[in-house]
């Protein structure tokens, strides 16, 4: 980066933001943003407590820390904060559930609201605190995704949640624990030299992607600790010539870390996903979905075309029609779009059935392997802004097409109804409905500055062991 980037003092103006914004100064729509995705990162997250390879994780981080004031999703044991918080950002990213951001590209909710729960749990906090921290995490990580997507990944190879991540939870941290504007800014100075994460899961499978999110947040946790016990790091670490954006991204924005910052708000550009697998899929998904029920027979089905921009191409065109694992069968287009066109869903209760067949259900197979990506021009013009898709099947000699976009994205957004349908319906199975119910309603109450362990409280007490 250049000298002229230095002066801007992007790192100083993200650690001033974070330390100086107090509850008074959130617009209203802020604050319903960041509250209905704090739900929806608990309903992700319950449901990735329950998957063997998040198991992992909290079996990990239990054996790791004392007993402690946080709550761990998945067990009845409580630990230190940086130990839940690593469990439980691993299980909100565990599923391909969770929420992301146009036209950021990232995935701010699985790393800032468990990060920020640990920490208010530690320090017994209460609804207001608690939603200014949020949103302070928020708002630097969306704002860092403006600044490297789609470069960081599409260039660098690099996973957005673990960059990303490692700073909202800084933020979230440092917010809660009252760290002034010098201190914040040596957090996010220790932060950056421990994001990271790779995206060759998406070439390869393996569950190392979940894991990302809870190395980002036990990672942002102890930066702030660190910082605040007096250990500087470097004020530039973002913008300066050796920082972030040089060394992980070609093409960087710096200008989005600052522009307006405090008066105009990125939260605004979250979404909510519907379907459980990587965001790019929910366009063709949606497509494929219009199709089945306008009466496609999937047995029929010669061949089908999947047209979406280049970048989603890249992404989720890799694995191919024969996923081996999870992470595979989420970031497959031809295996996706199958799973949709024949058995009518994408969600929990389709993925469990995949995996049980091993991923080759002999029935989704076929039509996978029918599938053909392409880049579709229309799509690829209002990429990174909007996620559109074109999909065309050609069965028993007829043709047919559907252009769709993501529901859930800005462009098309969930209602306050719809965002608590879905975490009733992730989180009900985990805890029961009664449970669900309560957290929804403590949740709510942080609006009036009610205490953070009513939250967590009742998932304490409802959530069996997990093995």
């Amino acid at each position: 980066m250049s000298g002229a980037s230095h002066r801007v003092g992007a790192t100083a103006a993200l650690g001033a933001f974070t330390a100086e914004l107090t509850h008074d100064r959130l617009p209203g729509d802020v604050v319903d943003k960041v509250l209905a995705h704090t739900l929806d990162h608990l309903g992700a997250a319950l449901l990735g407590a329950t998957m063997p390879w998040n198991a992992v994780v909290r079996r990990y981080a239990l054996a790791e820390t004392p007993d402690g004031p946080a709550t761990v999703f998945g067990a009845t044991r409580t630990g230190r904060p940086e130990w839940a918080a690593l469990a439980n950002a691993t299980a909100g990213h565990g599923f391909e559930i969770d929420d992301y951001a146009l036209p950021a590209l990232a995935h701010p909710g699985c790393v800032v609201v468990p990060s920020a729960l640990a920490v208010a749990e530690q320090h017994g906090a209460r609804g207001h605190a608690l939603i200014t921290a949020l949103a302070a995490g928020f708002e630097v990580v969306l704002r860092l995704g403006l600044a490297t997507t789609p470069s960081l990944t599409s260039d660098r190879g690099f996973h957005v949640t673990g960059v990303h991540g490692v700073f909202g939870a800084a933020a979230a941290a440092g917010r809660l624990t009252g760290l002034d504007a010098a201190t914040m800014t040596s957090a996010f100075g220790l932060a950056a030299s421990q994001a990271g994460g790779v995206t060759e899961y998406t070439r390869s499978g393996g569950e190392v992607k979940r894991l990302h999110a809870g190395l980002a947040a036990m990672s942002g946790l102890r930066a702030a600790r660190l910082a605040a016990d007096g250990f500087p790091g470097p004020p530039t670490a973002i913008e300066g010539g050796r920082g972030l954006l040089h060394a992980f991204v070609a093409h960087p924005r710096p200008e989005a870390l600052t522009d307006e910052l405090g008066a105009t708000w990125r939260v605004h550009g979250l979404a909510v996903k519907r379907f459980c697998v990587c965001a790019g899929l929910h366009a063709p998904i949606e497509a494929a979905a219009a199709l089945r029920q306008d009466g496609l027979d999937p047995s029929t089905v010669d061949e089908v075309v999947v047209g979406t921009d280049a970048a989603t191409r890249h992404h989720v065109g890799a694995i191919g029609p024969r996923p081996k694992d999870m992470t595979g069968a989420q970031f497959s287009a031809e295996h996706a779009v199958a799973t949709q066109l024949v058995l009518g869903g994408n969600g929990p209760r389709e993925y469990a059935r995949l995996r049980a067949a091993g991923f080759d259900l002999p029935e989704v197979t076929r039509v996978a392997e029918r599938v053909r990506l392409e880049v579709d021009d229309e799509a690829q013009a209002v990429f990174p802004h909007r996620l559109l898709a074109r999909v065309t099947v050609r069965a028993g000699g007829r043709e047919v097409t559907r252009r769709a976009e993501a529901r859930g994205t800005p462009a098309l957004p969930l209602t306050g109804d719809e965002v608590r349908a879905k975490f009733g319906d992730l989180a009900a199975p985990v805890v029961g409905t009664e449970t669900a119910s309560a957290v929804a309603a403590a949740v709510e109450a942080l609006r009036d500055d009610g205490p953070v362990h009513a939250v967590t409280t009742v998932l304490r007490r409802a959530i069996e062991e997990v093995p």
